[in-house]
């Protein structure tokens, strides 16, 4: 039976054998690929190269044609000397164009320079084509032709090209060409494809063919044994190459390419042989040795760390006694926090119910407020003589609506801040100062904002005012000052110790905060748990006769990076970016 530890590392021997093996075929398929794909642009370049010239061959034998044309014997000689300069020219044969009203005078004519010269058909159920001209058939017989070697020839004088479907097509459209026309790709009588070029000769009514092997074209005995090439024209395939392998290939690798010729598409389809001796057995067997070295190494690690495995047991049952001690003081700290959500909490629930008795304030009670003066205004209009009672009683009533709007509006904005909401802490800050009510109790205040105060999140703004807030009541009703300083800044912003700073001081009566009696204070407690529920710290300072100082520091990243400052549940889109000196409008 194999260990757990041997059957991971012969895991790891077969997955490592298996990516090493994936990645060197992968280069023999990346190299196979690139010689395949050269070898077909060689047989592209050699149809191409090859094509143009047995073009450029045609050409200089229609020149000698039109110069030679009443010596035949001499224009014969000179076309014998042209098929030496291809290897893939199988015959050169001129043909004349003939209307079938000038048959027997063309049959007179060349019985004068051949006797028994006769025009040959393929079948008698082949019928000529038809001029679009005259409208009479026309014939393309042959009226020479010269072939090279002993192969018979395609043409033999007497027949008619352009009886043949694969040829009538380029005979009928040669006379109007500028260029070369190709007839359909056909099969030679000893099994090879062929193509047929056609131009006109000069002026005349005579045409010059020239019928080229593709084989010979393409010249693929250069090709690996066991390669299969195969030249697709229209729905007709031909064999080009077919050698038998010495051995079975593996697998081919298939690769095509395409050539436009006047309106036809030929498609040249090559199979490419794959043998055993193509792939890098050299490297696989390498990488095979060192995946065996690598493996071993890997099953003795995996055993000297089974070694350690029991050496770290001990060691953590030493550390069981420490982790006991640490969930205890987990479990207090959880119930802290536990304490601090839940401060959280009534807070949240708090400002929501501040926020939603404010709302209904404005929609109901302030709506019928609006309808209750609106109704009196139309009374006073209605009946403007001031001295009737109804008039005055109406505005009497007007006052009384205004007055209680005006009261409905302060409470309003006690319960909720709506600059808060709108314009962000720092000027929500300055109108909490400036709303006249200190003033008026002759306390001035000096108000310090500095720092990147708009950037924090609700839950902050709503913290920084309502300390504000609370602070600045509690020197109304028992501070008995004349000036109060108020500083609030936000430090090293952008940093692990990003925080905010407030500070508030009155130069009033103090007290002695160990006396019980001032330190239980709703108020004082209510900002030590703002403070505390946000990990902040709370420091107050006070003497009988030397005023009072409150220092708050909370902390804006350490709370978030340890996921406690989670997003209040009436919490708003922050307000853009303000500067803390700007004076509200």
């Amino acid at each position: 039976m194999l260990t757990p530890t041997t059957r991971k590392a012969l895991l790891f021997w077969l997955l490592l054998g298996v990516i090493t093996s994936t990645l060197i075929l992968r280069l023999d398929y990346a190299s196979i690929s690139q010689h395949r794909e050269g070898l077909v642009r060689t047989l592209e370049q050699n149809l191409q190269k090859g094509l143009a010239h047995e073009a450029a061959v045609l050409q200089h034998a229609a020149h000698l044609a039109d110069r030679y044309r009443p010596l035949p014997f001499h224009l014969q000689d000179h076309l014998h000397a042209l098929l030496n300069l291809s290897t893939a020219v199988q015959q050169l044969y001129l043909m004349q164009r003939v209307e079938e009203p000038d048959v027997d005078a063309f049959l007179k004519q060349m019985r004068r320079r051949q006797p028994g010269y006769q025009l040959q058909g393929l079948s008698p159920m082949t019928l000529p084509p038809v001029s679009p001209d005259s409208g009479n058939p026309v014939h393309h017989p042959v009226i020479m032709a010269l072939s090279e070697g002993e192969a018979p020839a395609p043409w033999q004088p007497g027949t008619d090209p352009g009886l043949s479907p694969a040829h009538r097509a380029a005979v009928m459209s040669t006379p109007s060409a500028d260029t070369p026309r190709y007839s359909q790709v056909y099969r030679l009588q000893q099994g090879g494809p062929a193509v047929s070029l056609y131009v006109p000769v000069g002026n005349s009514a005579d045409l010059l063919g020239l019928t080229a092997s593709l084989s010979d074209l393409l010249d693929a005995q250069d090709l690996p044994a066991g390669s299969v090439l195969n030249l697709v024209a229209g729905d007709k395939t031909f064999p080009v190459l077919s050698s038998p392998p010495d051995v079975t290939p593996l697998f081919y690798l298939p690769q095509s390419f395409s050539l436009q010729l006047d309106e036809q598409t030929w498609q040249l389809a090559y199979d490419y042989p794959v043998f055993w001796h193509q792939l890098s057995w050299g490297p696989q067997l390498l990488a095979l040795v060192l995946n065996t070295l690598g493996s071993l190494l890997f099953l003795a690690w995996l055993r000297q760390r089974e070694a350690t495995t029991s050496c770290r047991l001990e060691s953590q049952q030493v550390h069981q006694l420490q982790q006991h001690l640490q969930q205890h003081s987990q479990a207090l700290q959880e119930q802290l926090n536990e304490n601090q959500l839940l401060t959280h909490r009534i807070l949240d629930i708090q400002e929501r119910e501040r926020r939603h008795l404010a709302q209904e304030l404005h929609d109901e009670l302030g709506q019928c407020l609006t309808a209750i003066r609106t109704d009196a205004r139309m009374l006073l209009q209605d009946h403007p003589d001031p001295d009737s009672s109804v008039h005055q009683h109406a505005e009497n009533i007007d006052s009384i609506a205004g007055h209680i709007y005006d009261v409905t509006y302060d409470l309003m904005h006690a319960l909720r801040p709506t600059l808060l909401d709108d314009l962000g802490l720092v000027d929500a800050l300055r109108e909490l100062v400036g709303g006249g009510q200190l003033e008026r109790q002759g306390i001035r205040v000096d108000l310090a904002l500095k720092g990147a105060l708009n950037e924090m999140g609700e839950r902050y703004n709503i913290t920084l005012y309502r300390l504000i807030q609370e602070a600045l009541t509690n020197i109304q009703r028992h501070a008995q000052c004349r000036q109060v300083s108020l500083r609030l800044e936000r430090l090293d912003i952008d940093t692990l110790d990003d925080r905010v700073e407030l500070e508030i001081s009155d130069n009033g009566q103090g007290f002695d905060p160990a006396d019980q009696r001032h330190s239980r204070r709703f108020g004082l407690l209510g900002m030590q748990a703002r403070v505390r529920a946000l990990h902040g710290e709370f420091d107050l300072h006070s003497q009988p006769g030397e005023g009072t100082r409150i220092s708050i520091r909370i902390p804006l990243v350490a709370a978030e990076v340890r996921g406690e400052a989670r997003p209040s549940a009436t919490e708003s889109v922050v307000p853009p970016r303000l500067d803390a000196n700007r004076q509200p409008a």
